[in-house]
């Protein structure tokens, strides 16, 4: 008898395997995905781009909507010096937000479900972030594991604290974004076994069941479209801190 279990959504497996010495370098359906999405993003830019009229369309309206929302969080968060560095925040936005929505279509897999790419994207950008401070900002950086108007009692104790914050950020970051996309995704296959289950058994049921199932669908939405952003103003904070001396 086979059991399947709410896991087996973000199982990976190899498409096609290959080797070198002792590296596995196959390329697997999450590679597959995230090639796909890559290409989807691009192919949407470049379309939205040239269809960019003097009167705006719908598509148009959701493009300028979207690079204002973005424009607004780089602005606020990382000021003048930061504007600059939008079109990555922008990028990684977009990129995460079709990540997370791209999982709620049928035959297809949530990249983000997996925490080595949360976490791969997280560390890559906190690691950029660390080299944009040591360069703006030079041995200044390290001010920001030293807080002022401290006691110099107190002072040993708050720097490895600050310092041990600073290095959990990619983390955090990460492991917020796995661990939603996770959840949501199992509670959505679990609800779903449910309904099959009423339906088979009492129809009568089956139907309010659908419809939380329908409602826990849009929420997932909702949570994806959140998540790129919980995900774009924290990189934008962090950044702040590459900027400008505390």
């Amino acid at each position: 008898m086979t059991f399947h279990t709410p896991f087996e959504q973000f199982e990976i497996f190899p498409i096609f395997k290959l080797t070198f010495l002792t590296f596995d370098l196959s390329f697997t359906n999450l590679a597959a995905t995230i090639i796909c999405i890559v290409c989807l993003l691009i192919t949407f830019l470049y379309l939205a781009d040239k269809s960019y009229q003097y009167i705006p369309n719908n598509w148009q309206i959701v493009m300028e909507s979207t690079y204002q929302f973005i424009y607004g969080i780089t602005s606020e968060q990382a000021n003048r010096k930061g504007i600059k560095y939008f079109p990555q925040l922008f990028t990684i936005f977009l990129l995460i937000m079709f990540l997370n929505l791209s999982g709620l279509s049928p035959l297809t897999m949530t990249a983000t479900s997996h925490v080595i790419i949360t976490f791969g994207l997280a560390l890559s950008y906190f690691i950029a972030w660390v080299i944009i401070g040591i360069y703006e900002l030079g041995p200044k950086f390290l001010y920001i594991f030293c807080p002022r108007n401290m006691p110099a009692w107190l002072l040993p104790l708050l720097i490895c604290i600050e310092f041990l914050s600073f290095c959990l950020r990619p983390i955090s970051l990460g492991v917020r974004l796995f661990a939603n996309m996770l959840a949501g995704h199992v509670l959505l296959y679990i609800l779903a076994g449910a309904c099959v289950y009423l339906l088979l058994k009492l129809f009568v049921l089956a139907i309010p069941a659908f419809a939380i199932i329908g409602a826990i669908g849009v929420l997932e939405l909702g949570i994806g479209f959140l998540q790129s952003y919980i995900f774009t103003i924290l990189l934008a904070i962090y950044l702040k801190d590459s900027l400008y001396s505390h």
